[in-house]
């Protein structure tokens, strides 16, 4: 499980707060590299200085006891086959941490590594304390099983601990073992519960497990606070001479209770709702705070969806993370969920645990609390980029009349511009325009519209019908206006230079001509 390096203890003085945490199991790869966390505590004295030193053991397959010093950063001591490969990460007085980091791995490297503190006052030493369980080495392509380190819980809740076999087949298992207990080792623990192929569904008190042999995970129902211990599996195959045929965890899987009224004095903060941002990608903000006295070890956090007893939206397990958010979800600086490639169903309320693991009287004491919950609005926000359907049908419905009538206006001014539209000549301030729905009788009376004189000659055909798209195009009788205009020069000469042009307006619906005057 990954953890953050905490900033240090209390800073008062305290008796009995000699601890180490590490992390239980870490796959990796032969000729890969491996950090290996160790955070430690101490009493720390305002009027003393002391020395900080750190030593790394290399145990056996239970426990590193008292085997071999592979490292000590202060002597400068490093181990033969250690050479040129390991080195001290942080610093061990600053930062209270003492984890190291190892280089091209090697099969002979394995399997537990264990950190160990020595507080010295000038050349007297103080206290010196190791950590017991360590850390487990696996390498990936090896038969082995991994646990998480915690799994957080509600009282009532049904919880699942994963047992993840690795490299093998699992037709080939022969059983699971479960043990519960309250020691770090699982060695320690005595209590278990064996699955076969012949009772795999069998269920001990609230105990039973996935799917045997697929699923191997222990699931516990109605959880109480007497569940509030460390669970170890372990799997063996059908014999195999050829290699071993057992494996086990080193130290098993923590349930720890969240939100119990001993709790209190963590504090998780949330934003009540939140969006996506630009690229379509979500942070979910978290931030707690401590009023704890005790030396503070580890911080672990959490994320859950929907509900506060839902499923897993970030787990540092990736096995333990919904399927939906599996390789789309990451922690952002100390605690934040980052959501990347938001979808609709991300729309829901996302909760945030955070896990303290603190050292009390030589012992380390877990607490989680959860935050009140972040609604992601992924809908809202997107409908502020991009309308949806009925929205752009709304938009269209609303601008293309708008658009319509606009052009028509511009069609009307620039037909009157070029005087295909006849106006009227009288004071009236208001036009009208020749068309086919105004009737005959109305346009007389205004004095703009006469009815044509009687002529001996036919006019002459009209031009072939044109395609007008709705507007009215007039056409002129230019035989009948060479008459009109012979007849009145010689009868008197005009008072002005202005003369008068008659055009023939044929609407669709009038049987004759219209003739309309035209000032020039």
């Amino acid at each position: 499980m990954i953890f953050f390096t905490p900033t240090g203890g209390s800073g008062d003085d305290k008796k009995n707060t000699y601890c180490t945490e590490q992390r239980g199991t870490i796959i990796v790869d032969e000729e890969g590299s491996v950090t290996i966390p160790c955070n430690f505590t101490y009493p720390q004295q305002k009027d003393k200085r002391v020395e900080v030193r750190v030593y790394w053991r290399r145990g056996g397959i239970e426990r590193c006891g008292d085997g071999d010093f592979i490292y000590n950063h202060t002597g400068g001591y490093i181990h033969p086959n250690y050479t040129g490969r390991i080195s001290l990460v942080g610093n061990p007085e600053k930062d209270q941490t003492a984890t190291i980091r190892i280089s091209n791995l090697r099969r002979s490297d394995r399997p537990m590594f264990c950190c160990r503190i020595h507080i010295h006052e000038g050349s007297r030493i103080i206290e010196q304390w190791q950590n017991r369980p360590g850390t487990f080495i696996q390498f990936r392509d090896e038969f082995s099983v991994e646990q998480t380190d915690v799994v957080p819980a509600f009282i009532g809740e049904d919880i699942t601990i994963p047992c993840l076999v690795r490299y093998i087949d699992s037709s080939t298992i022969e059983d699971v073992t479960w043990t519960v207990g309250s020691s770090d080792l699982c060695v320690d623990n005595n209590k278990s519960v064996t699955w076969t192929a012949e009772n795999k569904t069998k269920v001990v008190e609230r105990w039973s497990i996935g799917n045997f042999p697929k699923d191997l995970s222990l699931r516990i129902t109605g959880v109480t606070s007497e569940d509030e211990k460390q669970y170890c599996c372990k799997v063996r195959r059908k014999n195999n001479l050829r290699e071993k045929n057992t494996v086990s965890s080193i130290h098993g899987t923590e349930v720890v209770v969240a939100g119990k009224p001993n709790t209190s004095n963590v504090k998780v903060t949330q934003p009540q709702t939140t969006s996506p941002d630009r690229n379509g990608s979500a942070t979910i903000n978290c931030s707690f705070t401590s009023q704890s006295d005790t030396d503070l070890l580890q911080i672990g956090v959490f994320w859950r969806v929907g509900h506060p007893w839902g499923v897993y939206a970030y787990h540092p397990l990736m096995e333990m993370v919904n399927s939906s958010y599996r390789g789309r979800t990451e922690l952002r600086g100390l605690a934040d969920l980052r959501i990347n490639g938001t979808i609709d169903t991300d729309d829901t309320t996302y909760y945030c645990f955070v896990m303290l693991k603190s050292c009390v009287k030589n012992k380390t004491y877990s607490t989680i609390q959860n935050g009140s919950g972040t609604k992601l609005k992924v809908k809202d926000a997107g409908s502020h980029d991009q309308p949806d359907g009925s929205t752009g049908l709304y938009i269209m419905v609303a601008v293309v009349p708008l658009v319509i009538i606009l052009c028509a206006v511009i069609i009307i001014f620039i037909l009157k511009k070029r005087g295909v539209i006849c106006q009227k000549s009288s004071r009236r301030k208001d036009n009208k325009h020749l068309t086919s729905d105004i009737a005959l009788e109305a346009q007389n009376p205004s004095g703009n519209v006469q009815m044509p004189r009687a002529s001996s000659s036919a006019p002459p055909p009209p031009p072939p019908k044109e395609d007008s798209a709705g507007i009215l195009y007039a056409h002129l009788n230019m035989t009948n206006l060479q008459q009109k205009t012979n007849s009145r020069m010689k009868e008197s000469k005009p008072d002005s230079d202005s003369q008068v042009l008659y055009s023939a307006v044929k609407p669709t619906r009038a049987h004759q001509e219209i003739y309309s005057t035209v000032n020039g």
